[in-house]
């Protein structure tokens, strides 16, 4: 497959899985998730107080009236400012009219894949458990937990774990120490391939293995469901990614993640 049409299906994932996820809570009130879809070219959602667009310049190219579209929906929104993901395989056009207006480099992200079909099976002792409806707010509370950098545990993160385990094309797995829930994660699989996302262990707990543990039970997975491709995003020179890595999951591309100045 070539590299252009593989960064598609990987972005696209990315994309129909947080719209799946929008439409879901949306159902019910007072959720706040917005999503814009510009037929063809990406879409740009609002999530909480940001608001960030997927896919823009893989496919038919971004033309300035649609870009001064997503900045006025965004507006509409109360979000200052829009975040575009930006694959290096997208068209040069995308990046000029992004410097037209005077967006800035925000950070990195580091897309990673893994060839199932080249992948041999590792065996390991496991602690990890399919998450069940009884064990749904364990597991979502301690997700919660892992991303809780000041240490206050948001109620809003406990619900947007909820919100993507109720997807149906998405498979939730905890690790449990003794009775505690201590780590979680989630894999998504949409035509032969999977994404890993989600994935947080509470802050006592780490150092323990349990990622490497949820990564390798997700690959399992992933193959039994018949995926032939697997996919994670982390952070730049992150455990996560020093995690894949060393699992055997490969560098493909790294994304730009453009800030445009404030919106007024």
């Amino acid at each position: 497959m070539k590299r252009l049409e593989l960064a598609r299906r990987i972005e696209r994932i990315k994309a129909e899985g947080t719209s799946a996820y929008i439409r879901y809570r949306k159902q019910t009130p007072p959720y706040e998730g917005a999503e814009l879809h510009v037929e063809g070219k990406g879409h740009v959602f609002k999530m909480g107080n940001m608001s960030f667009a997927v896919g823009f310049g893989l496919n038919r190219p971004t033309s300035f009236y649609d870009l001064h579209q997503m900045e006025k929906w965004v507006r509409g929104k109360n979000v200052s400012r829009l975040h575009i993901e930006v694959c290096p395989l997208a068209e040069d056009s995308l990046l000029r009219l992004l410097q037209e207006r005077n967006y800035t480099l925000d950070h990195f992200l580091d897309v990673w894949t893994l060839d199932l079909t080249q992948h041999a099976s590792t065996s390991v002792p496991t602690q990890v458990e399919k998450v069940k409806d009884e064990t749904l707010h364990e597991w979502a509370y301690a997700v919660a937990a892992g991303f809780a950098e000041s240490g206050t545990i948001l109620q809003e993160t406990v619900d947007t774990a909820k919100g993507f385990y109720a997807l149906p094309s998405n498979h939730a797995y905890l690790v449990r120490e003794e009775d505690a829930v201590v780590a979680g994660g989630i894999l998504a699989t949409q035509d032969g391939i999977g994404e890993l996302f989600l994935t947080s262990t509470v802050p006592t707990y780490r150092q323990k293995g349990y990622q490497t543990q949820l990564i390798l039970e997700r690959i399992a997975e992933a193959k039994a469901l018949g995926c032939n491709l697997l996919t994670v995003t982390t952070k730049v020179d992150s455990v996560s990614g020093r995690n894949m890595e060393r699992l055997g999951f490969q560098p493909f591309y790294q994304k730009a993640v453009m800030k445009s100045p404030i919106l007024k």
